[in-house]
């Protein structure tokens, strides 16, 4: 019985000693270190997942290459409310008092406070540019771009809490897909329209 408990006694220090010295092996020198490559190494599959995460890619042109076909800053054109602006049956817009060229400028419409609920920037009489509408306590609502008057990118629009709500992806003038979100933050519903 003595030599019995002696072997179990010597297998227990044996076992002792291997895991002590697998421990302390070149590669588990610091425990930090461990915790440190698990990090990496999650970093780098969220990364990973990140770029397979990719729903969208437009082929149109970007708001500032959009913007770059204004020969002067916008700022500089007129704004005009939406009360003066007239669409003409060719589809463009003009100045009311103005109505033998395509008004260039931004159009802008108030809630009855005053405050801003909509800015859209126009080029030859077509939304070019940026549209942005917003709550009436200011948050922003809706985000969209125009190249000469067709809807490009992302249109993005906002819950009146500021979280995303919907973000439609427009590319060459098609629709291609949305993502919507509810009050919360959660994806509800994905789309994507399969490309040719």
């Amino acid at each position: 019985m003595f030599t019995m408990i002696n072997m179990k006694s010597n297998f227990l220090w044996l076992l002792i000693l291997l895991l002590g010295i697998w421990g302390c092996s070149p590669d588990n020198t610091d425990p930090t270190n461990q915790v440190s490559d698990s990090l990496t190494q999650k970093q780098e599959l969220d990364k990973g997942k990140q770029e397979e995460d990719v729903r969208f890619v437009s082929k149109d042109r970007n708001l500032e290459n959009i913007l770059s076909d204004f020969d002067k800053p916008l700022e500089t054109f007129p704004t005009i409310w939406q009360n003066q602006a007239v669409t003409q049956k060719n589809g463009r817009l003009y100045r009311e008092d103005i109505l033998d060229e395509p008004f260039t400028g931004s159009v802008t419409e108030e809630f009855p406070d005053g405050s801003i609920s909509l800015q859209t920037s126009y080029y030859k009489g077509l939304p070019h540019g940026q549209q942005v509408r917003n709550f009436p306590n200011g948050q922003k609502a809706l985000e969209a771009n125009f190249d000469q008057g067709v809807l490009v990118g992302v249109k993005s629009r906002w819950w009146p809490n500021g979280l995303i709500r919907e973000e439609a992806y427009w590319s060459e003038g098609r629709y291609i897909g949305r993502r919507l979100w509810d009050r919360t933050g959660r994806v509800v519903k994905e789309e994507i329209v399969p490309q040719e």
